[in-house]
């Protein structure tokens, strides 16, 4: 299982998912079992809801989540970006 989720998609996930669980078992409502994909998935990496569309938040630069231009990169750190 390769792992699909990047670092910004997984921390969303968890909180999204902590929150709902949260919320849930808190207002006795069913917003507890549906916080548990976002959850699960943010633990794991891996979402299989995104193998049959092809996305990949993983693989940084040229993933289909990622940055899809080669050419346009992050300044690195004490550069100054140019317009």
């Amino acid at each position: 299982m390769q792992k699909n989720v990047g670092t910004l998609d997984k921390n969303v996930r968890i909180i999204l998912g902590s929150v709902m669980l949260v919320a849930g078992l808190i207002f006795q409502s069913w917003w507890w079992l549906i916080g548990l994909a976002p959850l699960i998935t943010g633990i794991i990496g891996f979402c299989p809801f995104y193998v049959p569309i092809g996305f990949d938040t993983a693989g940084g630069y040229g993933s289909t989540g990622g940055y899809l231009d080669q050419s346009v990169k992050p300044a690195g750190q004490g550069e100054r970006m140019s317009v």
